[in-house]
């Protein structure tokens, strides 16, 4: 294989896992914002403690999953990013 054949592929994948990338990250967003209505239904006093064990897992993973998803999106496009200067070199 060669430098262009190993670009071209690079882009392939790159430009197909950003999509599928934004996507997951569009959902946990959605995510998110379930778990802060959710919680948002458990402001009465009565439900204080009810209310702190709920929302910390959904919480923590909703968090963690789109930190996650946000790094590997950023490193993908660094991926996508050099294949295309390797196939179109700027001249000059």
């Amino acid at each position: 294989m060669s430098l262009q054949d190993d670009a071209t592929a690079a882009l392939d994948w790159a430009t197909g896992r950003e999509q599928e990338l934004t996507a997951e990250l569009a959902t946990a967003q959605q995510m998110r914002r379930l778990v802060e209505a959710k919680m948002a239904e458990l402001q009465h006093p009565k439900c204080e403690n009810r209310r702190a064990q709920e929302r910390e897992v959904p919480d923590q993973f909703v968090a963690l999953r789109i930190s996650a998803l946000d790094r590997e999106l950023v490193e993908v496009r660094r991926v996508r990013c050099l294949a295309e200067q390797t196939l179109n070199p700027q001249e000059g």
